[in-house]
């Protein structure tokens, strides 16, 4: 699922009575944080603008049970909304056909071990004590990207070399369990249901480890955010990646992060590798059973 948000947001100042306008493209999305709940984990995303006049503007949505759209909020702050945005959940459209019918290597192991092992070299030659340091935050950035290739590649292969895995993930994830095939359009197209598949799988985002750690519980039976040594160090990893890669190191305020030393990095790296390996032995282990 993706956050899709459209046209202009206008409000009224409470005492002033001056209208201002805010545009979709001021909003950067994020996901705040997930709950369980009986039909599974409630997530939220959100988005604030800081405005000179208004304050804190606020936009939220609430994805429950995964995959539905279940509650939107846009909280003003006291201020009057004019109009709002058009705003909302909606599927990833999928990628061009060339990107979706590409296999991932067949050993995501091997291939996210050989990163880690560069990044890290990288590291030590030209990263510094400077929690500021440009090196440090491409080393961390990509660490945290190299996760999600692998967590991807991972869940891909798995489900396209075992008939069982692909069944319980057409029976328990919801939105695949909707899709509905006429007999004639399988007929045409008897590949219909692995590309439908395969579309679905390349759309997630693998960054947001609590719908993957679904995901993977939902197809292998396994719950990857049980496997963490420290969970919250990773799901900060996840927040502070977003500041770097879309805020070039900076928090929503406008703040220069300075907390990406070579120690924290390294840590990080750890931190991510061991979640790898211990996914890596899960899987195995559950494949030679």
């Amino acid at each position: 699922m993706e956050v899709y948000c459209t046209g202009t947001a206008r409000i009224r100042h409470r005492q002033t009575g001056q209208v201002y306008e805010v545009e979709n493209d001021e909003l950067d999305w994020d996901m705040v944080g997930s709950d369980e709940r009986n039909m599974g984990p409630e997530f939220r995303y959100e988005a604030s603008v800081e405005h000179a006049d208004l304050g804190t503007v606020t936009w939220s949505l609430w994805e429950y049970p995964v995959g539905i759209q279940n509650y939107q909020n846009t909280d003003v702050g006291g201020h009057e909304l004019l109009q709002d945005f058009d705003y909302g959940l909606e599927h990833g459209a999928p990628e061009p056909d060339d990107w979706l019918d590409s296999a991932p290597p067949a050993d995501p192991f091997w291939v996210f071990m050989e990163s880690y092992r560069g990044t890290i070299s990288l590291l030590a030659r030209q990263g510094t004590e400077d929690g500021r340091h440009l090196v440090n935050r491409l080393v961390f950035s990509h660490q945290v990207t190299a996760l999600e290739t692998y967590l991807g590649d991972t869940l891909i292969n798995e489900v396209f070399s075992d008939t069982n895995v692909l069944e319980r993930l057409l029976d328990g994830d919801k939105d695949l369990s909707k899709e509905k095939f006429t007999l004639p359009e399988i007929a045409k197209d008897p590949g219909l249901i692995n590309r439908k598949v395969r579309e679905h799988l390349k759309s997630i985002l693998y960054h947001n480890l609590q719908k993957v750690d679904v995901l993977y519980h939902v197809a292998l039976g396994i719950r990857i955010l049980d496997l963490a040594r420290d969970k919250p160090t990773l799901l900060e990893a996840v927040r502070l990646r977003h500041d770097c890669v879309h805020r070039n190191g900076r928090d929503k305020e406008g703040r220069e992060l300075d907390i990406f030393t070579k120690v924290f990095v390294q840590d990080t790296a750890d931190a991510i590798k061991d979640l790898v390996e211990k996914i890596e032995q899960t899987v195995r282990a559950r494949s030679t059973r």
